[in-house]
């Protein structure tokens, strides 16, 4: 993918403030040895007139990604600065994976891009980050994306994995995002196509911790909030990135394939709301809750488990307005 050599790259770094990049990548990996190198590939093949930095993180992977980030480390030292994991930070659900990387971010943006996503055009950063310049009253922007399998090969709808927001984030609009989408459950373009300025720089510790506080939230789902919360979205159409998805690697795809995810997702929606409301955004999750509350009733028609049937009464327990969900979900059996 590499559009420049290795020369090309160190020369033109060396004319470049490095000690204060415009944006910082952060990058996380965990066992992507397969796919590291793609992903650093597309780092370094971005196009600039502003210096960049990519802190990458291994979380202690227990294959061979963190030799592959080494041999990169070792060749564009000025720009690729990893942080290696003695223990895996993920595993203990605390946070304290996105506090230990964040902390090194020294952009005033922040581009995502995990380790086994990638990005496909060289002027993603420029585009982005020359957006956020000129429009200081936008906090954040994103784009469209690719679903790609194992093997970088693009998936299609009729994929056996293929979900609803694929679809969603496959198609993005060029146009700002509210809240209204965040209600419906979309976010302003996949994880490794957001970029958004560095909210942590300036964020009170108090807003802080009750961020890294969610324990029934993804951390990309905290981040894009945030940044509703905090200002003006944007989103392209522009597809300049590829997203991972499958059920053989590490993935959360993988983790989460078919399993019921319904109790995580609900309290998840209760977290985001109290959370946007420290910040006097109020958003409402109803129709969202109710989607959650049907596909756990789903799993019961359709498994027949006791354990499904604990985690729709834990549920129903926890929900609000539960006589006006339980006359809406009596339908789906009549």
């Amino acid at each position: 993918m590499l559009n420049k050599t290795q020369e090309e790259i160190i020369s033109k770094w060396k004319s470049k403030d490095t000690e204060h990049p415009l944006v910082s990548i952060k990058c996380l990996a965990y066992n992507h040895e397969k796919y590291i190198a793609q992903t650093l590939d597309g780092f370094l093949s971005q196009e600039t007139d502003f210096p960049f930095e990519v802190i990458v993180n291994d979380d202690a992977s227990t294959d061979k990604t963190a030799d592959v980030i080494r041999e990169y480390e070792k060749k564009f030292p000025l720009i690729v600065k990893p942080l290696y994991q003695a223990e895996n930070l993920y595993s203990k659900r605390d946070e304290s994976l996105d506090r230990a990387v964040d902390v090194h971010l020294k952009g005033k943006y922040v581009a995502i891009c995990e380790g086994d996503d990638y990005w496909t055009i060289p002027n993603k950063l420029q585009t982005q980050a020359d957006f956020l310049e000129s429009h200081d009253d936008y906090f954040a922007i994103g784009h469209s994306v690719q679903i790609v399998d194992d093997n970088s090969v693009p998936m299609t709808p009729g994929h056996p994995i293929w979900r609803k927001w694929f679809t969603t984030y496959t198609s993005m609009q060029d146009r700002d995002y509210t809240l209204q989408d965040v209600e419906k459950g979309v976010m302003y373009g996949h994880t490794c196509t957001r970029m958004y300025r560095n909210i942590l720089q300036d964020m009170p510790a108090d807003l802080v911790k009750k961020c890294f506080s969610m324990k029934n939230t993804n951390g990309d789902v905290k981040m894009s909030l945030l940044c509703f919360c905090k200002g003006k979205v944007r989103c392209s159409s522009l597809v300049a990135a590829g997203h991972r998805k499958s059920v053989s690697n590490d993935s959360w795809t993988s983790k989460t394939f078919k399993k019921n995810m319904t109790r995580r997702d609900i309290l998840s929606l209760q977290e985001q709301e109290a959370f946007a409301n420290s910040f006097g955004v109020y958003p409402d999750f109803t129709e969202q809750q109710y989607l959650h509350m049907r596909r756990s009733f789903l799993y019961i028609l359709q498994n027949k488990s006791w354990k499904d049937v604990s985690i729709f009464i834990g549920n129903f327990l926890t929900i609000k307005n539960k006589m006006k969900f339980f006359k809406r979900l009596l339908k789906l059996v009549k």
